[in-house]
């Protein structure tokens, strides 16, 4: 309880210590020194009346003296009670005590010595005037001196006992009961400065109590911020700081001390919130609470403690104060900078690729809409383009997944090396990365800004010793249409980037809407292989090979085609891929390499049937089993199949498995389209190949590339392969392949695609 019974009080300070007591003596003296100027100044007033209206001029020495002698114990009393207040004099509480005793005794014996003189020479009605004001001043005196007892009493014995003697002495009998009166009146006077000292003494324990009690609350609330983590604050109703936590302040480098009676914006401001970022935004969030007096929760605001940034999260609500109309505000406040550390850090992850440091797809398509979103206001045109990496997939299958890693690193640090401001380049997966133009004039500027991120990554990656070409293929969307979504603007720019890798590696082509339409048919044959392809929906053309020195025809490779029902004739380097991505690749490749071996069957055992493999294929579980069947079922040996592989295709461990099995099996290995994939002829020169197929970027009608053919040639020799050129459209052509000593050619000059009747047709004839 912060308040006890007076009772309890009272019997609390008989129980009190010598110190105690001495406390409370001192407290009274003080607060007769703050009256003692006052009670001195209406003193003085007193004499000048009774000196004018009261004290006759024929009254005698002695009356004509009082006056005097009275305003100089006056004077000297207003002095001392000034002085003591302003701190000119210093005196201990005996030194003042003993002074108080004397000057109000002396004053009182002053009034009652008057009275002897005057009674006798003054006429009734100044009798009448001089004890009415008696036993005012004696009155008003008392109320003076009541907060110290033993002066109050001093006071009252000394102004009424020698007054009682003159009222004794004067004849008459109204004097008597004057006399009877006058001894009531001062029992009175001593029980009241009895009583009003006594109170004084039971606030003193009350006070005492209380702070005793606010001591073990704050050691309590100390305890609290020391081992919770929080602290209590306190503002009154004109929002200054009544209470700020030692924790508070000590945690921002601060004297608790001084801050006291700050405002919010005053403390903050201390503390440099204003400066920080979202710190005026958490004080208007604060005071507007305050202005509505409702309460608020959680605020996060940032403050500088010796120079770092820390963030405390507080929470307050309004409670009444003295008046109806007052509101003070309590609240609860904690260092949450580690919380907010962790927070700050978990966003920060859901931003940013972990791999690359970059923005991450989320960030970019937040990017993107609030772009969208501008751009209809300000006219703003914008752009996005999707860049994937040519090759990639070769790199992850021959040196892993964590070189893979660090050439994604190493491509995420250039590309961020070519954005500027007004671009966001970010990685949305895999080998993909998005970059979006936020204000571009045209679709050239864009091309000309996408050239810059394609060189970037022209310069060989040297990653653990190891220099890879990795290059790129971008498609971009560039449109003034306001009414384009963030998904139309991606699958155009996706469109474009496919478009891209199928017309070649390390080109940058702009969403044209043709691309939608291929991407329809896309889409169609991906459903139509999704529902199934027989045998009978595909067609088998064959190419010859001749021999260069005879003509002879000494192979023919298989092409198919699918007769959709739907788009027609479809080649199979469409269908292929398509079902390739769809996981189909195997089952239609099964299907073709059946069809195949009953070709070879139906023409002589010379010549070799060449059949093209995907990588999906030859790393099948089940490829050894279905080709050895089928060449079991259609009796052909296996030096008659030739199966071609793109360099691409024998990349992984498990393709390489399938490429031995087959070789092992006695079936002829051959490496297609040499000079476009990843590798080179060394690093495939491990694997059992018997021929290779050389490009036509290498084998074209262009005189300047035929000494680099022809060193090719040479190389394969050496490896103990054989050379195939293909391409080969003219005589010239022809001549200078013999040169280089190829003994296979493959183009025009060997003769076109056609079905198996007419080339058993041409069997037929040379064989007759």
């Amino acid at each position: 309880m912060l308040f006890e019974p007076r009772s309890q009080l009272l019997g609390q300070s008989r129980a009190l210590t010598a110190a105690q007591r001495r406390d409370v003596r001192s407290r009274q003296i003080a607060v007769s020194f703050s009256v003692l100027p006052w009670a001195a100044v209406v003193h003085l007033l007193a004499v000048i009346g009774l000196s004018i209206y009261v004290i006759p001029s024929d009254g005698g020495f002695l009356a004509r003296a009082w006056p005097i002698v009275a305003g100089t114990v006056g004077l000297v009393g207003a002095y001392v009670g000034f002085a003591i207040k302003r701190g000119t004099i210093v005196a201990s509480d005996r030194l003042g005590y003993r002074f108080l005793i004397i000057e109000f005794a002396a004053v009182g014996l002053l009034y009652s010595v008057l009275a002897i003189l005057l009674y006798p020479i003054l006429d009734e009605v100044g009798d009448l005037v001089l004890t009415a004001t008696l036993a005012a001043i004696i009155g008003a005196g008392t109320l003076a001196t009541a907060m110290l007892r033993s002066l109050g009493v001093t006071w009252v014995l000394a102004s009424t006992v020698v007054l009682g003697v003159a009222f004794w002495l004067q004849p008459g009998p109204e004097f008597g009961r004057i006399l009877v009166s006058l001894a009531a009146y001062g029992c009175a006077l001593i029980g009241g400065a009895v009583v009003v000292s006594g109170n004084l003494e039971a606030r003193y324990l009350a006070e005492r109590s209380a702070a005793a009690q606010g001591a073990v609350a704050q050691m309590l609330l100390d305890d609290f911020e020391g081992n919770a983590g929080d602290f209590v604050w306190e503002t009154d109703r004109k929002g200054k700081f009544s209470r700020i936590p030692t924790k508070l302040a000590m945690g921002g480098g601060l004297d608790p001390d001084s801050l006291l009676g700050l405002s919010w914006q005053e403390l903050f401001t201390e503390l440099g919130t204003v400066e920080l970022a979202g710190g005026i935004d958490a004080l208007s969030e604060i005071e507007r609470a305050r202005q509505s007096k409702g309460a608020f929760a959680d605020i996060v605001i940032p403050v500088r403690v010796n120079a770092d940034m820390r963030w405390w999260k507080l929470s307050g609500r309004p409670t009444p104060g003295l008046a109806p109309d007052e509101l003070m505000w309590r609240g609860v406040g904690s260092d949450v900078t580690g919380v907010k550390a962790q927070s700050d850090e978990i966003v920060r992850m859901g931003k940013v690729d972990a791999l690359t440091g970059m923005p991450n797809r989320h960030t970019f398509w937040t990017e993107l809409e609030r772009s969208i979103s501008e751009s209809r206001q300000s006219r703003h045109r914008l752009a996005v383009a999707v860049l994937d990496l040519d090759n990639f997939k070769s790199v992850n299958d021959t040196l892993g997944h964590s070189i893979g890693d660090e050439v994604l690193m190493e491509v995420g640090t250039r590309l961020s090396a070519v954005a500027d401001e007004s671009q966001l380049c970010a990685r949305l997966g895999g080998d993909e990365f998005a970059i979006l133009f936020r204000d571009i004039d045209d679709h050239e500027s864009v091309r000309t800004l996408l050239q810059s991120y394609a060189d970037s990554l022209r310069d060989p990656i040297s990653v653990s010793g190891t220099r890879l070409e990795i290059g790129c293929s971008i498609g971009f969307h560039f449109s003034d249409d306001e009414r384009l979504s963030i998904d139309d603007m991606m699958v155009a720019a996706d469109l474009a980037l496919y478009a891209a890798k199928e017309s070649g590696r390390g080109t940058i082509l702009q969403y044209r809407h043709s691309m939608q339409l291929v991407a329809a048919r896309r889409a169609n044959l991906l459903e139509d292989i999704g529902n199934g392809v027989s045998a009978s929906d595909i067609e088998l053309r064959f190419l010859p090979q001749r021999d260069v020195a005879t003509h002879a025809i000494v192979a023919v490779e298989c092409e198919a085609t699918w007769r959709n029902p739907r788009l027609g004739t479809v080649p199979a380097a469409e269908f292929m891929g398509i079902a390739e991505d769809a996981g189909l690749a195997s089952v239609l490749g099964a299907t073709v390499f059946e069809m195949a071996c009953g070709a070879a069957s139906r023409i002589p055992d010379d010549i070799r049937v060449a059949i093209t493999l995907s990588a999906r294929e030859l790393e099948s579980d089940s490829f050894i089993d279905n080709l050895a069947a089928a060449l079991d079922r259609w009796g052909i040996p296996p030096r008659r199949v030739e199966l071609q592989l793109t360099e691409s295709s024998a990349i992984s461990d498990r393709a390489k498995a399938g490429i031995r099995g087959a070789a092992s099996l006695g079936a002829s290995l051959t490496v297609d389209e040499f000079g476009t994939g990843f590798s080179t002829l060394a690093s495939l020169s491990d694997l059992p190949f018997t021929r290779v197929r050389v490009d036509r970027s290498f084998s074209g009608a262009v005189r300047g590339q035929w000494p680099i053919l022809a060193a090719v040639v040479t190389l394969v020799d050496s490896l103990g392969m054989e050379a195939v050129m293909l391409g080969v459209d003219s005589d010239e052509e022809l001549s200078a392949a013999a040169d280089m000593g190829v003994r296979t050619v493959q183009g025009r000059v060997a003769g076109d695609a056609m079905v198996l009747e007419d080339l058993t047709r041409i069997f037929s004839v040379i064989y007759a």
